[in-house]
């Protein structure tokens, strides 16, 4: 098989990364169950005794993006596809298209919850799941990009070389992937972040 190309692709949510496992993450978290288990889930710690105070830490401890601006959860997902040349007389075409999609989603943990009141614990708990629901519609553009291009590049038409025909089919592959991009970018737009959703804190 030929490695042909890979992207990458994210989703920025609202407004130090500690890294956890999964199985940490989702204690306490119901709305995780939506995350396919192939997703690494990351965690950074905020602390706090009042809705400011957790306000106040998730906007100096957030991710931050190429721009500078933090953000309360981030899902990043990368798209590489691989196929081996089929030659024949018609030329060079692609094979069987295998394509491997990765994700992360970095998203706040509150480490002084126990301590917290009833009320608090409720608001971040509604809070948290709706950052997961907002997310899970980024992981599943990258989803999407994948089988897209898994399907579309073995029907391209064969090339009088193989050179021609990789050029031809990351030209097909990034297209899609710019498809899904403004796919991100539009479904940030809608929900304003997530917001519509209910992922603001407070």
């Amino acid at each position: 098989m030929r490695a042909i190309r890979w992207a990458v692709l994210g989703g920025w949510m609202l407004v130090g990364f500690g890294c956890a496992t999964a199985s940490a993450v989702r204690v306490g978290t119901p709305a995780l169950r939506q995350v396919p288990p192939q997703t690494e889930v990351r965690a950074y710690d905020v602390a706090g005794a009042s809705e400011a105070e957790l306000r106040l830490q998730l906007d100096k401890v957030a991710p931050v993006d190429a721009n500078g601006a933090r953000h309360d959860a981030y899902t990043h997902w990368f798209v590489k596809w691989n196929f081996p040349f089929a030659r024949s007389a018609a030329g060079c075409a692609t094979g069987p298209v295998t394509i491997t999609l990765t994700v992360s989603m970095d998203l706040p943990r509150w480490v002084d919850a126990a301590s917290g009141e009833d009320a608090l614990k409720a608001r971040w708990q509604e809070y948290l799941d709706s950052l997961v629901t907002h997310e899970v519609g980024h992981r599943a553009h990258g989803a999407q990009a994948g089988a897209e291009i898994e399907r579309a590049l073995p029907l391209l038409p064969a090339q009088p070389s193989c050179e021609e025909m990789e050029r031809i089919a990351n030209l097909a592959g990034d297209a899609v992937l710019a498809r899904f991009r403004q796919a991100d970018l539009d479904y940030d737009a809608k929900t304003d972040h997530g917001a519509t959703q209910g992922a603001r804190f407070p």
